[in-house]
């Protein structure tokens, strides 16, 4: 009938808006995940390594990390395993959205059994995080640690 001639295209506009509304989020969480995790507005995450011949990085920015996952507590769950002394080079991103990894180095006392402190840690972050899949390096633990400056953890 030619008075519902307009009828088709405010519905196939008003259609097309509410598919549109109903996507934005779930284009920002693709967007995030291609872009690993980092927000733009925050530079590169922090993901460079730090000058000098020790193995030793800056911890990943806190806005780098997947939607959901708290930097700090997972950093706090590694440093309470018994024997770990310090951190650096915690990376955590997501492969998908329900997908998230991480890698670490991890550096223990000359006491503690690397074997142990692996296989805790990895027991503590599969518990509590729920992580897709971890990559822990183990390391001994040297004074020299403590003054590197992009070891430090990241700041507000």
């Amino acid at each position: 009938q030619p008075e519902y001639k307009y009828v088709d295209p405010i519905c196939t506009f008003l259609f097309s808006a509410l598919v549109l509304g109903t996507t934005l989020t779930i284009l920002r969480d693709v967007l995030l995940v291609l872009m690993e995790g980092r927000d733009p507005r925050h530079g590169d995450g922090g993901a460079r390594g730090c000058p000098g011949p020790r193995p030793c990085s800056r911890l990943a920015l806190p806005p780098g990390t997947p939607k959901g996952m708290d930097f700090n507590a997972v950093r706090d769950t590694l440093l309470a395993v018994r024997g770990v002394e310090a951190v650096h080079s915690l990376h955590i991103w997501a492969l998908t959205a329900a997908q998230p990894l991480l890698s670490v180095h991890i550096a223990i006392n000359a006491a503690a059994s690397a074997q142990e402190v692996l296989e805790e840690a990895s027991s503590r972050l599969q518990g509590a995080f729920r992580f897709h899949s971890t990559t822990i390096q183990v390391e001994s633990y040297s004074e020299e640690m403590r003054d590197c400056r992009e070891c430090q953890p990241p700041r507000d």
